[in-house]
């Protein structure tokens, strides 16, 4: 039997006869055309096959995921598993309209936000908020919703890096946790005069430091 047919274009449309997938092959498709004829797949080796490329390509990313959510490794790992396993029960959902990345990513939020809500843990610990920049999205549009929480965890990433321990924690209680400035104030025990106020303010001004010069750069590359 003669072997799928892989697209000309990684980006373009292609029809999709049955035939018996090449492992071989497969690791040289895009996401979209894995995606494609991983929907499309009906006998179980070549659908074995599309499924193991789908998981080699984004398992550590998933993880890394579901650790930011859990906080947990081995909780983390449970939930990578159950991600995957949604990801092939729903592959027919995936439209190619949206990067799989964020098509997964979907499933990844979904899942984990919902099994922390189960076992009692706390959702927000997960996302961080920076005033505009940080805050919730309403957006109708799922996955213009999808890309802004991405954009939250790059945020995210950006505290860790460039705030003290102080600072990053701080900034996690009140935008992540909205809990009142007084109150971290004396959970943290902090002793200057302004409190858990004046480390926000120096976090956004060094945050702010930080984003006016990779626009900067961006502009001057343009």
């Amino acid at each position: 039997m003669d072997s799928l047919p892989l697209p000309a274009s990684p980006a373009g449309d292609f029809q999709i006869s049955l035939g018996t997938v090449q492992s071989d092959r497969v690791q040289g498709l895009s996401d979209k055309a894995l995606m494609l004829l991983f929907r499309a797949a009906e006998a179980r080796n070549d659908i074995d096959i599309l499924f193991d490329e789908l998981y080699s390509r984004y398992r550590i990313r998933v993880s890394d995921w579901c650790r930011r959510f859990s906080g947990n490794r081995n909780c983390a790992d449970d939930m990578t598993q159950d991600v995957f396993l949604r990801a092939f029960r729903y592959r027919h959902t995936f439209r190619g309209d949206a990067t799989l990345s964020t098509w997964l990513y979907a499933i990844t939020r979904n899942h984990c936000l919902t099994a922390l809500k189960k076992f009692g843990g706390d959702p927000a610990a997960s996302a961080g908020k920076l005033d505009r920049d940080l805050c919730a999205t309403n957006a109708i549009d799922p996955y213009t919703q999808i890309e802004q929480q991405q954009r939250f965890f790059a945020m995210w990433d950006l505290i860790a890096a460039r705030l003290s321990p102080t600072e990053a924690r701080v900034m996690q209680l009140h935008y992540g946790h909205e809990r009142p400035l007084a109150s971290i104030t004396t959970e943290l025990m902090l002793s200057n005069p302004s409190g858990a106020k004046a480390y926000i303010v120096n976090a956004k001004r060094k945050l702010n430091a930080v984003l006016m010069k990779r626009n900067n750069r961006r502009l001057a590359a343009a």
